[in-house]
């Protein structure tokens, strides 16, 4: 390297140095004339307060330098509502140390807005006012007559005064029943007793509540006193056996179980209606002895029904001492009965599955014959169990025999 190379990268080194300095100067005199111009480069904003007037509503007060601006803040954006100037505070007095005013701008702002003409609060609260005003003239009327009246015309009170009298002492002796019975409203009684006079009576919210817990218990006394639950079972087990998935739908099943215990049980019904419902309503016989006489063909039914060994049973585990069977309690019975309807429904499946079980198998020996082990055999068999099912006439056999097994 020559002297005059090392000299000419001497100056360019240099004069880059003085370029930077240069800008560098300038750049800080740009950024400070503002400032020495008396000028300031940005506004302070601050949000004072804030209140809402619904999910997405509100107003809010916004400090932009020393001035206070209200806002209305919601769906449309933001809007300036006023501009608020504070006053000077009031120089300290005795009862202002006494009592301090309240730290925030809730209260200088709500008076702001009222004086600036920006009632929203005020007329929310003037529209509460007016609906309770519109609910109290009813009650508020009868109370301002007899009021006016003695004063503009004394002659007339005394006579009307008089007149209403004697209704209000007619009227105050009234019990809730009757003025419920007065109104049309329904009411609900309920008597427990030989007479009207003792005993035990149950009429408003109480005899509801009972009526509806007595209700409750219907259900159960179908399915423990009837032949809902064998008849219910068996048609489960048959659309079992067939391989179907909702055909027949439950709701199907259950309504065709409820209308073949309303064949089963005619009878009995029919010998209940006799032997008590009709008496009871010709007042022949009282309530206790229309129980009493309504249980017996139900006892009766349910006897022939239930197999010896598990009445036996039941009644060895009740502890009870009894010679006959008509001695047995009706819980025992009851569980009794449900006991051999279980017994005599599973038996039935039993039977019913035999003749599908036999089309599975020969359905599902050809398949692995044929060297088809990938083919489901349920969906080979399906379509001859349908077919053989409708062929002997299913349903019909199946319902004639489920009605007369309880005759």
């Amino acid at each position: 390297m020559t002297l005059s190379s090392l000299v000419g990268i001497c100056l360019t080194l240099a004069f880059v140095l003085v370029l930077v300095a240069v800008t560098m100067r300038l750049i800080r005199r740009v950024a400070l004339a503002p400032q020495r111009q008396g000028r300031t480069p940005a506004v302070q904003l601050d949000v004072v307060q804030r209140i809402a007037l619904g999910p997405r509503q509100g107003i809010a007060v916004i400090r932009i330098a020393d001035q206070l601006v209200a806002v209305s803040v919601g769906e449309g954006g933001v809007r300036p509502i006023v501009e608020i100037d504070l006053p000077p505070l009031p120089e300290p007095a005795a009862e202002v140390v006494q009592q301090p005013e309240p730290a925030g701008f809730g209260p200088a702002l709500l008076s702001r807005l009222r004086s600036a003409g920006v009632p929203l609060l005020f007329l929310l609260a003037l529209g509460a006012t007016d609906l309770a005003a519109q609910a109290t003239p009813p009650a508020t009327a009868p109370a301002t007559r007899p009021a006016t009246t003695p004063a503009t015309r004394p002659a007339t009170a005394p006579a009307r005064t008089q007149v209403a009298q004697p209704a209000t002492v007619a009227t105050s002796p009234q019990t809730s029943l009757d003025k419920a019975l007065a109104q049309g409203l329904p009411s609900i009684d309920l008597n427990l007793g030989k007479n009207n006079g003792d005993g035990l009576r149950l009429s408003g919210s109480v005899g509801i509540v009972v009526m509806m817990g007595l209700l409750t218990l219907l259900p159960s006394l179908i399915l423990m006193m009837t032949s809902f639950t064998r008849i219910l079972i068996v048609l489960n087990f048959v659309k079992q056996a067939l391989g179907t998935q909702n055909a027949p739908p439950g709701q199907l099943v259950a309504a065709l179980s409820l209308i073949l215990t309303g064949f089963v049980m005619a009878p009995t019904v029919e010998k209940i209606n006799q032997t008590a419902i009709t008496p009871w309503l010709d007042n022949r016989i009282e309530q206790g002895a229309m129980m009493k006489a309504a249980i017996v063909p139900m006892r009766d039914f349910m006897l022939r029904q239930t197999r010896e060994r598990d009445l036996a049973t039941f009644v060895e585990l009740s502890g009870a001492q009894v010679s006959t069977p008509e001695e047995v309690s009706t819980v025992v019975l009851m569980s009794a009965f449900v006991t051999s309807e279980l017994r005599t429904a599973f038996q039935l499946g039993f039977v019913l599955f035999l003749p599908f079980i036999v089309i599975d198998i020969v359905v599902s020996s050809v398949l692995m014959s044929m060297g088809m082990f990938m083919l489901p055999p349920a969906m080979i068999s399906l379509p001859f169990k349908l077919l053989l099912f409708v062929l002997v006439d299913g349903w019909t056999l199946l319902i004639q025999s489920l009605v007369q097994g309880f005759r």
